[in-house]
């Protein structure tokens, strides 16, 4: 049976040798999507996202969290070729509470109302959610990803998708947030989101 996996990236800002394993291989097909920046701050609209302990989704562990940013940490400390672009060697990101919280409720979302999209179900662009959760950004983009089961797996997935590949070595990025969300009656089952960001 044949394993489906889908990928989309949205960013703000954008500023050799293969980034992704050899470890997992995956079909990874392009982005399903790409969101339009949007400059402001939020909507207004007050989020909808299910509450984090309900049994509907699970949520990130700090486990998962801190392994996506290992593999986007290894990606970003030597040159990597995004699609025909050679991208060069960037300082580390770090995890930000805020961005895992605007990812982490995100992927939940996504799992729990069986869609994907980085346009939320309450009209909000990744930035708006990044904002809500109290992240003054100057710099901000979002990946998101459906189908893999594994945090090397998804980082491998975008490293091979010129747009994700963007986001990850973007220079003009300093912190990271991670969601991963998993719902046994979801098309996808396992959606990830990414959220980057610079704080003004």
């Amino acid at each position: 049976m044949k394993s489906t996996y889908l990928l989309g990236v949205a960013a703000l800002l954008w500023a050799t040798s293969a980034c992704q394993s050899d470890r997992e291989s995956a079909q990874t097909p392009a982005p399903v999507m790409s969101s339009v920046y949007r400059d402001g701050q939020a909507n207004g609209v007050e989020p909808t996202y299910p509450n984090l302990s309900g049994a509907r989704a699970a949520a990130a562990t700090t486990a998962q969290q801190q392994e996506v940013l290992t593999y986007i940490n290894q990606a970003r400390s030597k040159p990597c070729q995004c699609g025909t672009t050679t991208y060069p060697a960037v300082p580390a990101l770090t995890l930000d509470a805020q961005l895992n919280a605007a990812s982490d409720k995100y992927a939940v979302d996504l799992a729990t109302y069986n869609y994907f999209s980085h346009t939320s179900r309450d009209g909000s662009q990744p930035w708006d959610r990044m904002t809500r959760e109290g992240y003054i950004w100057r710099a901000a983009g979002e990946n998101i990803a459906a189908g893999y089961t594994t945090p090397r797996a998804v980082v491998d997935g975008w490293l091979k998708s010129s747009g994700h590949c963007k986001n990850i070595m973007s220079a003009n990025f300093q912190n990271v947030g991670v969601g991963y969300g998993y719902s046994a009656s979801s098309t996808y089952k396992h959606y990830w989101v990414t959220d980057f960001g610079t704080r003004r």
